[in-house]
């Protein structure tokens, strides 16, 4: 048992490689959330002011937060393959100073395919995270309204280009 591959895994003379891949391996097993924490988000950009496209029409009404809300969102993986697929939605806010702001509602919308939540009210748990999980064949532009504070990011498939 001690020159098995298992043991060698729990080494700690293991290098940084071997750590990275005891990390993914434990992220394929464990799925997305063991991963969270490891990863940072991928291309986002807060829109700051409502647009018209932003309005109570697109269901994306939710409760004011208390106070600001610092959001962070990411799809996992960042790209799907061509032909499309499913990614995990992740949202991640924060009140000023980094603590995790629960039991915040968010709304999601996708520009294309289709969210798990259909648009349905979620809430931040308490570290202050929730998900959604998307199914796209085409890039497809995530809004998402987390506690009156709007966000958008894309989610590109295949060789397409992403949303400006």
């Amino acid at each position: 048992m001690r020159n098995s591959p298992i043991a060698a895994l729990f080494s700690p003379r293991r290098s940084r490689l071997a750590h990275s891949a005891l990390l993914l391996l434990l992220g394929l097993a464990l799925g997305p959330l063991a991963c969270v924490t490891a990863r940072q988000p991928a291309v986002a950009e807060p829109s700051l002011e409502p647009t018209p496209d932003m309005s109570d029409e697109a269901g994306l009404v939710v409760k004011k937060a208390d106070e600001a809300v610092i959001v962070a969102a990411w799809a996992e993986p960042k790209r799907l393959p061509q032909g499309g697929g499913q990614a995990h939605i992740i949202v991640r806010l924060q009140k000023r100073g980094g603590v995790p702001f629960p039991n915040v509602e968010v709304r999601l919308r996708a520009s294309g395919g289709t969210l798990y939540s259909a648009g349905e009210l979620l809430l931040t748990d308490n570290r202050g995270m929730t998900r959604d999980r998307l199914t796209a064949r085409k890039t497809t532009l995530i809004t998402l309204n987390a506690g009156g504070t709007l966000y958008r990011f894309s989610v590109p498939v295949g060789d397409e280009e992403e949303h400006p």
